[in-house]
């Protein structure tokens, strides 16, 4: 039965499965059958004497399928053979109770209730649930979330602790869904693409990834953004560190290390974009009438004397002598 990567042109379907009228002695290779074609995972039992119980209803469209399972202790495993049928999707797991997560080369993971796992096909790995629990579960195909979320590589594995931005609501919105017919094939691809989102959103707030993306993909457009800012108010006299912190949301301390990333302070860059700016408006022949000192106060200096140390410092010539250069370049 393949799920993810079929188009339905009537209402969504919705998958039901329950092991109660089968016999005892069936219910446990009933319900692996039923694992291993719709999860492709394996199935054990802890304690194969205890009567089991397990019921779950799937919802699917194309590009996602969601659903829940109420479920006795049971471990499920997708394991190294199993890799092998290239099933490329991400699922979403949020236990109703406490659940063990083990992967090779990993240390075991613990989800308590609240929280949630984003685990890849692509992944070998075991999952215990050690008691009756109801969870909730979210597939969507791995090259969609990744196209979403910058470095969440090829195989993850991530917890997404309690209070995780959207991660309630996501459930939330899921359970909703199962009520709604979503016959329209537009209604079905808005519906995938906003679960989608919306585990985005979750996703790339876990910390393990929150940092490679701040790193990767975050930091640089925010200190753009920073930088655009000091250069547009370099005349401006509330100009400071703490000025720009506050305009753009940050601490002081944390502007610094986004600077620092790049190879410079704060004042290190409020002084060279000044002098960057002056020696530019120096040079421009459109504002050879300008005097030194307005330009040197449009830059951020407080007098010319202040303009003329730094030129000098940097340049090895004073303003007057760049705009002088400048010009006799343009008329030779």
């Amino acid at each position: 039965m393949t799920i993810l990567g079929q188009s339905f042109a009537s209402p969504a379907p919705t998958l039901r499965f329950s092991i109660s009228a089968a016999p005892i002695d069936r219910r446990a290779s009933a319900m692996a059958d039923f694992l291993v074609e719709l999860m492709r995972t394996e199935v054990h039992l802890p304690d194969e004497d205890t009567p089991f119980r397990y019921e779950a209803q799937l919802r699917v469209v194309q590009g996602a399928s969601w659903g829940s399972a109420r479920s006795s202790a049971i471990v499920t495993r997708r394991t190294r053979q199993l890799l092998k049928d290239d099933q490329d999707h991400v699922m979403l797991v949020m236990p109703g109770a406490k659940m063990v997560l083990q992967s090779p080369g990993k240390d075991e993971l613990v989800i308590a209730a609240g929280e949630a796992m984003l685990l890849s096909h692509q992944r070998e790995s075991q999952i215990i649930v050690p008691s009756f629990q109801h969870n909730w579960a979210l597939r969507v195909p791995h090259r969609d979330l990744a196209a979403l979320v910058p470095g969440l590589g090829a195989a993850p594995l991530t917890v997404l602790r309690q209070n995780t931005p959207m991660l309630s609501l996501l459930r939330r919105y899921g359970q909703l869904l199962d009520a709604e017919p979503l016959a329209d094939p537009m209604e079905q691809a808005f519906v995938a693409r906003q679960l989608l989102q919306m585990l985005a959103l979750a996703v790339g707030t876990a910390p393990d990834l929150a940092r490679h993306i701040e790193q990767e993909a975050v930091a640089p457009a925010r200190l753009a953004a920073i930088e655009a800012d000091i250069v547009g108010n370099l005349g401006n006299t509330n100009l400071n560190l703490n000025w720009v912190a506050a305009r753009h949301g940050l601490s002081p301390r944390h502007l610094q290390r986004l600077l620092a990333q790049r190879g410079t302070s704060f004042s290190d860059f409020v002084g060279s974009s000044r002098l960057g700016k002056a020696r530019q408006m120096l040079e421009d022949p459109r504002l050879a009438s300008r005097s030194v000192v307005s330009i040197a106060l449009e830059c951020g200096f407080p007098e010319a004397s202040s303009l003329n140390r730094s030129f000098r410092r940097a340049y090895g010539m004073t303003p007057t002598d760049a705009r002088v250069a400048a010009l006799s370049l343009r008329h030779k």
